[in-house]
Order: structure tokens, then C-alpha cells, then sequence
């Protein structure tokens, strides 16, 4: 089978299509895809789309620029899109274990350095909350980690975190290496067709390391068209093209891959 561990089809790119758009993954034969929340109205959206598909599993989070909302400096902001609304970090929790036994991970959650880097402080205060809810629960986590990689990663080290997948990373290979060789997955999307970095980590990591995403609509394999998870399959191919392995055992390790961080008990 192929996987999509990161995919965002309550995204407003998707509205009304939500229920098409999972039954291509699914006649494209990716036979799981996480679709992850955001934030409160994404988590609740998120649970209602799975429900309607067995294919698609729920993942819960809080994004990190979300996180970091009561500390960003509103005055000074200068993205054109509107910062984010402060969350009630104890409300969006308790929502979260409400429906923990549907829940297959905890994401998306993280670090963002990028968009609000004078929130990192509250961000990594969070970032540790959420690896404790989900140690509570022995559920993996789906971790953003833009321009922040090695400090999410000394936080999962330090909070004893050992499941954890890094969704779309971009740092540095050697770092990815590092990460691999602690147990983490790290999940690459299908633009790796025409990424050369993203080629690159597929030659670096070992292939028990490697999980697939879309983190679509985004990531996609070509250029300014939207994404979506039925496009795994061309991610696969371009990982394999780029390790010189044959596709279907790429597949199949890929597969293994998920089962064992997210679907242990799973005979999927």
C-alpha cells in the first residue's frame, strides 16, 4: 500500500471536495492517509472527514504559529496573511483526549521559526506539553519543524519522546542522519520529483527512516498545482528513482515504515 502521513484536506482549497479528493487517494491505492488539525476548528473538521472514510485517520494538534499566538507582537506583523487567534491551550487539549482513542497521532505541533520567531520561547513551552500528552497516551507525534529542526529535536530527547515522525523536513542531511540514527521517521513529500534536496535526504537516510506525505495542497510534483495525497505515488517513484531500488520494495518498506510507528497492532 502507499501512505500519506501528513495531509491537510480540510484545507479551504479542498472545500466540497473533501470526500472526492480521499476516494482518488484511495482508487490510487494509498490505503492510509493522516489528515492533520491545525488548530480547534481544523480538529473538529478533521475527526468529522475520517469518520466518513476508513481509509483516512485523524491526526489532532495545535500549529506552532498558532502556539505562539499570545506572544507575537501584532503591531510589527508583516505577512500577508492575518496572524493567528490566541488558543485556549487547556480547551484544545481537553478536545483532543476527549477523542484520543480515535486519534492515530498528535499533530501537527512543533516549532516554527520561520513565520514568528519571537514566539519560540511559548512555542517550545507547548511543543513539551504536547510531547507529554502524547506520552500519556502512547500516541507518535507528526512534528513541524521549519528552520527549528535541531532544537524540536533536542526537546523530543529531552521529554523522552521515541516515536515521532519529522513531516517535510528541510534542514540539514546530516542533521536528518542524526535523527534517523534516534528512531524518528522522517516523511518526505512528492515535489522530492523535481527537489533535489529532497532527493538527496532519500539517498542519506536509511530506508527504515522514510515515510511519505503530501502536506498538500502544498509540496506537490508540479509546479502551482495543488496537491493532494493521490500524488504519493509519484513521491514513491522519485524516492526510488533516487536510491536506485526498485519501486515496489520501496513501497512495501514504506508501508512497514507506518505500520510500525503509527499501526503497531495493525495487521493493514
Amino acid at each position: 500500500m502507499y501512505v500519506d502521513v501528513h495531509a491537510h484536506l480540510i484545507h479551504p482549497s479542498f472545500a466540497g471536495e473533501e470526500d472526492a479528493v480521499a476516494a482518488r487517494a484511495l482508487a490510487a491505492g494509498v490505503e492510509r492517509v493522516i489528515v492533520n488539525g491545525l488548530e480547534p476548528t481544523s480538529n473538529a473538521a478533521v475527526l468529522a472527514l475520517c469518520a466518513r472514510h476508513s481509509h483516512l485517520r485523524p491526526a489532532l494538534g495545535l500549529y506552532p504559529v498558532d502556539a505562539g499566538a499570545a506572544a507575537i507582537d501584532r503591531g510589527a506583523w508583516v505577512h500577508d496573511f492575518a496572524p493567528p487567534a490566541v488558543v485556549d491551550l487547556a480547551a484544545c487539549i481537553g478536545f483532543i483526549e476527549a477523542h484520543i482513542d480515535r486519534v492515530i497521532a498528535i499533530g501537527e505541533v512543533g516549532l516554527d521559526a520561520h513565520w514568528a520567531p519571537e514566539s519560540l520561547p511559548l512555542q517550545e513551552e507547548v511543543l513539551r506539553t504536547f510531547c507529554r500528552l502524547a506520552l500519556r497516551h502512547d500516541k507518535p507525534m507528526i512534528l513541524h519543524t521549519r528552520r527549528a529542526e535541531q532544537r524540536t529535536f533536542e526537546i523530543l530527547q529531552q521529554e523522552g519522546v521515541s516515536r515521532a515522525d519529522f513531516h517535510c523536513y528541510g534542514g540539514k542531511v546530516k542533521l536528518a542522519v542524526r535523527i534517523a540514527d534516534a528512531g524518528y521517521t522522517l516523511s518526505i513529500p512528492p515535489v522530492v520529483e523535481r527537489g533535489e534536496a529532497f532527493q538527496a535526504l532519500a539517498r542519506a537516510l536509511p530506508m527504515t527512516a522514510i515515510l511519505t506525505e503530501t502536506d498538500c495542497p502544498y509540496m506537490g510534483p508540479d509546479r502551482g498545482e495543488r496537491n493532494e495525497p493521490a500524488n504519493v505515488v509519484r513521491g514513491v517513484a522519485a524516492i526510488a528513482a533516487a536510491r536506485g531500488e526498485p519501486v515496489d520494495e520501496v513501497r512495501a518498506a514504506i508501508a512497514a515504515n507506518y505500520r510500525r510507528l503509527f499501526e503497531p497492532t495493525s495487521g493493514a
